[in-house]
């Protein structure tokens, strides 16, 4: 919930209500509020943490110094954008410290491409050729989760490091997947930009903490299977450890269908687009399963206001280690898809822009 309170309210005043929320095991955090002519006319405003209660809100509300209650139903209050007031941005520095990659907030999209699976032969100039062909950041799996324990695992810390020797060429961060709480250490020996947390791993909530802890940017996947809601209260784990830099990433999710490899969930980058402030994120190639189907997804998912879109690539599918046959291998190919991406992107931005204006002036 959050509270207001009347001008005037003495920082003894508050105590006393911080007390009380505390011995209910709520978090607080303050926000100084709107400043007026003097500290005595500044209207005071807390965020209040936890499982809030009805019975919460409703005694508080009756407390003299306290102006209004207002509850924050459905999404947790540190995603809400009902809290935050407007979109977060999350940044990544460039190798090198030269500038930085912006994702969400309004920035222009943000394309993560790269092999599935780090291999040893083909990782690099396949991430080559994805900067070339515009990509912002290198995607590669070290870790593998898979179906079976008789396929392909990952190539491990081997993999860790080709990836980032291979950042170090290129010049792009890197996003990975971490599988377990024990190689989170090893992703911060090699210093990965932001660790990803995949659709398997989606409430393995031990994981999400110590993702959390790192202070570095997590990417965290929609369980296949999982609500929204079941989502959304994951993610928060992260949160919660005082990370703010939180993706939320979309991926498709099981359904009954079978034209793609999993039913694409593209209408939820709408509707999360008004109740969360956190960057979104759409893999369009888990999604698709389909070389062919890449271009088109992400063209809807940019006509939705994605703020950044995840594909795979590599130069030569046939000796991909993991999922070859939805990888683009044609650096033309992926320069005109991103291209395109990359219009349809900011001509929806400046419409929701101009929405908002008009919104505002009314």
């Amino acid at each position: 919930m959050i509270i207001q309170y009347v001008v005037g309210t003495t920082s003894e005043q508050r105590e006393e209500v911080h007390a009380k929320l505390k011995s209910w095991g709520l978090r607080v955090a303050e926000n100084p509020g709107d400043v007026g002519t003097s500290p005595q006319d500044r209207i005071y405003v807390d965020n209040v943490f936890g499982n809030v209660k009805d019975a919460h809100r409703r005694e508080v509300s009756t407390l003299e110094c306290v102006k209004k209650v207002i509850p924050i139903e459905g999404v947790p209050q540190n995603l809400s954008l009902k809290r935050r007031g407007r979109h977060h941005t999350v940044s990544l520095p460039l190798p090198g410290g030269k500038g930085s990659v912006d994702i969400g907030g309004g920035n222009p999209l943000v394309v993560m491409a790269g092999v599935c699976a780090v291999d040893r032969e083909h990782t690099l100039a396949s991430h080559q050729m994805a900067r070339r062909a515009g990509a912002d950041m290198n995607r590669g799996g070290a870790y593998k989760p898979r179906t079976s324990p008789y396929d392909f695992q990952g190539l491990k810390e081997e993999g860790l490091k080709i990836l980032c020797d291979a950042r170090r060429e290129v010049g792009l961060p890197v996003v990975s997947e971490v599988l377990d709480v024990r190689d989170v250490e090893l992703f911060m020996k090699y210093d990965v930009d932001m660790l990803q947390i995949g659709t398997r791993n989606a409430q393995n909530f031990e994981l999400l903490i110590e993702a959390g802890r790192t202070g570095k940017p997590v990417l965290y996947k929609r369980g296949f299977s999982n609500s929204i809601d079941e989502s959304l209260k994951a993610a928060n784990y992260v949160m919660e450890q005082g990370n703010d830099n939180l993706i939320f990433c979309l991926r498709g999710v099981k359904g009954i269908g079978h034209s793609f490899r999993n039913q694409g969930d593209l209408d939820e980058i709408v509707a999360l687009s008004h109740l969360i402030d956190r960057p979104i994120v759409y893999d369009v190639s888990h999604s698709a399963g389909k070389k062919a189907a890449v271009g088109e997804i992400g063209n809807m998912a940019c006509a939705g206001g994605v703020d950044g879109l995840l594909v795979d690539v590599h130069v030569s599918p046939s000796d991909a280690l993991v999922d070859g046959f939805q990888a683009i291998d044609k650096e033309d190919e992926l320069r005109e898809i991103i291209q395109t991406w990359r219009s349809l992107s900011q001509l929806v931005k400046a419409k929701v822009k101009e929405y908002g204006r008009r919104q505002a002036a009314n």
